[in-house]
């Protein structure tokens, strides 16, 4: 048994240690705010509080968890034991830089709730994140400081169970067009017929370019892969579809995935600021005839808490939008599912955030690289995941797939992740 103490326990450490020690190392642990705990010779015993108690190991505590509100934060990155931290102190505790305090403002995205500019899609623009600093370079530190956190504690108690990860990898797919030119409202977004390819898919004579579902399915049979389809079910406006949601065979499609795969609801362009969700969510449902309960929002436009939110009044079980589109990396620093907490409310909500760490999107529209530095960046991505035993979520689209350079790469991902 863990036992913490800590003079004041708030909601906001009650999220912190129930994710480090019970989701995350599978441990049984006490939080008390009773300073006059009897030691004993069974039990590990934590004290996180800004004095020294014999006995105990010791953490600094920063004011962070201790309050409710939200401020700006004065963050000094320094390093212990070669890995970078922040809420640190001089004075001897075991643990002189706040862990708790350190997940906490990465997995709540308490940054993103502060004043900060945003881009042309009114996103929270990575370069604003403190992961942005080159110390970080967005790895999955929250599981670095973890590990590290974790054999610390095994030095006074070798006998610890931890719960026992092992690396992971989920391919998902945001199917944002899924044809070039069938399945259209031609009142809205009618094909250029002036075009020979279009004539011959429409007349039937050539395969729709986008539709290379069959082919994805057999890259994934062939690797045994459980992936995730997210289905964008909105053709209104240019940051949309150009498929109708009411299409027959767009429908159908979604229909084939479904019977073999998990899939999502891909939330329009303007399903938050249109209240458009709970609509979109029933749409998706009655395609499949039953309930959906994942999401990833279309162009990853997300904003806190709003967002997060909305996919629990729509009964969203499971998000996967945390990451960035314009770099490659964690946003929140940590791989793995994790539960959102609602900081303007203060509380823990059911609400599961996985992110996502990587997307053919990014270097397409942002980063054009050549494939050696694509696949180096993407390397150095998964040596961190492997040597952590963590989860490897990237994002393909089937319309970036019809090019060479995203198949091949597509390839090779699924070669190095199934590789023993």
């Amino acid at each position: 048994m863990i036992v913490i103490y800590t003079p004041k326990v708030t909601n906001r450490i009650k999220y912190t240690t129930d994710f480090i020690f019970s989701q995350y190392f599978g441990l049984n642990y006490e939080l008390t705010d009773n300073p006059y705990i009897a030691v004993g010779s069974d039990n590990l015993y934590i004290n996180y509080s800004k004095n020294i108690k014999p006995f105990f190991y010791n953490i600094h505590q920063d004011d962070l968890l201790l309050k409710s509100d939200v401020q700006k934060q004065n963050i000094l990155i320094s390093f212990e034991a070669g890995v970078p931290v922040f809420f640190q102190a001089t004075q001897q505790y075991n643990l002189r830089f706040d862990i708790f305090s350190c997940i906490f403002y990465l997995l709540s995205r308490y940054e993103e709730y502060l004043p900060h500019e945003k881009d042309i899609h009114e996103r929270y623009k990575s370069s604003n994140s403190l992961l942005a600093n080159k110390e970080f370079n967005f790895s999955p530190i929250v599981e670095i400081w973890l590990h590290f956190f974790k054999a610390e504690l095994l030095k006074i108690k070798p006998k610890l169970s931890f719960k026992q990860f092992q690396f992971e990898y989920t391919p998902t797919f945001d199917i944002d067009n899924a044809f070039r030119y069938l399945g259209r409202n031609w009142r809205k977004h009618p094909p250029n017929i002036f075009k020979k390819e279009c004539r011959k898919t429409l007349t039937k004579v050539q395969q729709d370019p986008f539709d290379i579902f069959d082919k994805i399915l057999n890259e994934i049979n062939r690797y045994k892969l459980r992936p995730i389809f997210f289905f964008l079910l909105s053709d209104n406006g240019i940051n949309n579809s150009k498929v109708s949601p009411d299409s027959k065979r767009y429908k159908e499609q979604i229909l084939k995935i479904s019977a073999l795969f998990d899939i999502g609801l891909h939330p329009s362009y303007y399903s938050l600021e249109e209240n458009l969700l709970a609509t979109e969510q029933e749409k998706l449902s009655h395609i499949i005839n039953r309930n959906n309960y994942n999401s990833r929002q279309h162009f990853l436009k997300i904003n806190f808490p709003e967002y997060y939110r909305m996919l629990i009044e729509t009964k969203i079980r499971t998000d996967f939008s945390l990451s960035y589109p314009d770099v490659i990396g964690f946003r929140a620093g940590f791989s793995r599912e994790f539960l959102f907490f609602d900081i303007e409310k203060n509380i823990t909500t059911s609400l599961i955030i996985q992110p996502s760490c990587w997307m053919d999107a990014t270097y397409e529209y942002y980063q054009p690289n050549n494939i050696i530095e694509i696949q180096n960046r993407f390397l150095t991505i998964f040596n961190q995941l492997k040597k952590i035993n963590g989860n490897l979520v990237p994002i393909f689209h089937n319309d970036l797939l019809i090019k060479q350079e995203y198949w091949n790469f597509f390839k090779f991902i699924n070669q190095q992740s199934t590789q023993g």
